[in-house]
């Protein structure tokens, strides 16, 4: 992967040698596990702008996580891109291994930079916006900005030209997996009523990204995005039985901190 082409520094700020060096060839390397997806060059070839160039750099603190979007330099005149992420966080022995040790979805290297990546993307398009409100079914996911890059990840994992992956991941909380109802085909829109309209909304501010991934991953086995652009009707169909799933996740919530259950389904109920 030519990082030039794709306007992208490796800073290893912060560190000495041989960290310095062993750090760029990490991310780079890494780098290149997602150039050779078919998901990961629609996802870079999308990012990359003349006037945006991204900068990748050590996570700051050694916790497991990484971050990424748009940061505006001092003295700068506009937004540029950013990555904060150590590959060692998220090694057999990094901090990931340690908070989370039976949770892999979702936490392999290339997994994480492409997660970051759509964030960049996000706000490279000036689509960036945690607004929109999650049902109590989505939780897991904690905002809207997460969701979109849960899902666009789970579809890299999905992709049969990715020959190094995990699994499905079912959110933004821990790396825990998907179950095999979400993860069967139509299983998102099921799961939540909110699904269908961030989907939607995602497509309708991204319509370039999100179609190259419906056209050219249509047949991969978890690909939402496919799904709602061949069947919206469906679709929206479908998260009228999202919306009875977020009132049996909310019921469940209610008898787990004992309130009985005809109680919390009463409750739940005549909730509007």
């Amino acid at each position: 992967m030519d990082l030039r082409y794709y306007n992208t520094t490796i800073n290893p700020v912060g560190l000495v040698s041989p960290a310095r060096e062993k750090y760029v060839r990490d991310v780079h390397e890494h780098l290149k596990w997602v150039h050779r997806t078919t998901s990961g060059r629609i996802l870079l070839n999308s990012i990359r702008r003349p006037n945006f160039p991204i900068e990748i750099r050590p996570h700051p603190t050694a916790v497991c996580n990484a971050v990424g979007g748009s940061e505006r330099k001092p003295g700068a005149a506009s937004l540029t891109g950013v990555i904060t992420y150590t590959p060692f966080t998220f090694s057999s022995h990094g901090s990931c291994a340690v908070d989370h040790a039976m949770e892999k979805a979702g936490r392999l290297w290339d997994e994480i930079l492409f997660h970051e990546l759509v964030h960049v993307f996000r706000a490279a398009t000036g689509s960036w916006n945690q607004a929109p409100q999650l049902t109590f079914g989505m939780r897991q996911y904690d905002d809207n900005e997460e969701f979109i890059a849960v899902l666009c990840t789970n579809i890299y994992v999905s992709d049969r030209t990715n020959k190094i992956k995990s699994g499905l991941r079912a959110g933004h909380q821990g790396f825990g997996a998907m179950t095999p109802q979400d993860a069967r085909r139509f299983g998102l829109f099921t799961s939540s009523k909110a699904a269908f309209g961030l989907v939607k909304q995602f497509c309708a501010d991204n319509p370039i990204f999100t179609k190259a991934l419906s056209d050219k991953l249509a047949d991969v086995e978890y690909n939402p995005i496919a799904d709602f652009y061949r069947y919206p009707k469906l679709c929206e169909l479908l998260s009228t039985i999202g919306g009875l799933t977020d009132k049996a996740k909310m019921i469940d919530a209610l008898v787990a901190v004992g309130i009985p259950r005809p109680v919390a389904a009463q409750f739940v109920m005549l909730a509007p």
